[in-house]
């Protein structure tokens, strides 16, 4: 694609445009090469670099390549990769090699890969695209445009919105984490719900989302989740809301919209967050948040040996206390 192109597609002024050429690839600061395109956010942190031109938010005068100056090179960049890097266009097929239920509605512009199972009563929407080894469940709807990545399980009865992607290996609706207690027996609580995913939400590898014991767990519409993310039954999970990598969230918590939970965050059972609220990684949720800001309680690495003068004195505190109320 021409530099003058790029210019017209990201809404930008260009400087020391000398001649024009054809950019090749999107490439990072240190890996472009001159006929790559790169962008920087802080072009005061810019030493130098092989690119054959670049976005900046304004015009380095000690650069001596093409500069296209815009507001946010660092979204023109992103968006110039779906350009760059189009999605292969799929649609209206059925493999032969699917197995398809009873009762079932896929749209005609819709595409099912080898080895899916759709079972009966699924209805799928338009322009969606179900990859290898994916399992839907019976009664499931899929809505329009979404993708679901190959060996993804969705259990019965789930609902989920248009323009969803679900990536591999994840399973939504699988049963709640439940027992009850006869005698000296555990004995599995059956779970009947379902979990329903509104539109624009993204699922990450290996995450799991539990069906409801009666009711519903709910994906609210933007939400973007990592991978390697447990949700638990009946928990209900705000719009526009961010779940990093390795978050766990107990049953029937409510998370509020424009949320995030860095990683590794645990949120414990019956815990309500309210929206705007941002928790820092590896901390634990063990109360509700009732009020917008940021929280934490992880603990950062350090030294062995100090740490375990840190612990020997936390042990003591106890007796420290007590010594200093006396005094």
């Amino acid at each position: 694609m021409k530099l003058s192109q790029i210019v017209n597609i990201v809404n930008g002024k260009i400087e020391n445009f000398k001649e024009d050429f054809n950019v090749k690839g999107l490439k990072s600061i240190e890996t472009a090469t001159k006929e790559d395109l790169t962008f920087t956010k802080d072009p005061k942190k810019l030493e130098k670099t092989s690119a054959g031109a670049i976005l900046t938010p304004y015009f380095v005068e000690s650069l001596d390549i093409p500069q296209i100056v815009v507001d946010k090179p660092d979204i023109a960049f992103y968006k110039l990769i779906e350009v760059f890097y189009p999605e292969e266009k799929k649609s209206g097929y059925i493999s032969p090699k699917a197995v398809i239920g009873n009762n079932v509605d896929i749209d005609s512009t819709t595409f099912i890969d080898d080895f899916v199972v759709v079972k009966d009563n699924v209805k799928i929407g338009k322009n969606t695209i179900i990859y290898p080894f994916t399992y839907i469940g019976e009664n499931t709807q899929i809505g329009d445009n979404c993708i679901v990545y190959p060996s993804v399980v969705i259990y019965k009865n789930t609902v989920i919105g248009n323009n969803v992607i679900i990536h591999s290996g994840a399973v939504i609706a699988a049963d709640g984490f439940g027992y009850y207690q006869e005698g000296k027996e555990r004995k599995k609580i059956k779970h009947v719900g379902k979990v329903i995913i509104e539109d624009d939400v993204e699922i990450g590898a290996n995450t799991t989302i539990d069906r409801a014991l009666v009711d519903e767990t709910v994906i609210k519409k933007g939400t973007k989740i990592d991978n390697l993310v447990m949700i638990g039954h009946n928990c209900k999970i705000g719009e526009n809301t961010v779940l990093v990598s390795q978050v766990g969230i107990a049953g029937s918590s409510k998370i509020g919209n424009n949320v995030i939970l860095a990683g590794q965050v645990g949120v414990a059972d019956h815990i309500t967050i309210t929206d705007n609220v941002i928790v820092t990684a590896k901390s634990g949720v063990g109360s509700d948040i009732t009020e917008s800001g940021i929280y934490g309680s992880s603990i950062n690495a350090i030294e062995w040996k100090r740490w375990k003068r840190v612990m020997s004195i936390i042990y003591k505190l106890p007796e420290i206390i007590k010594k200093l109320k006396v005094e």
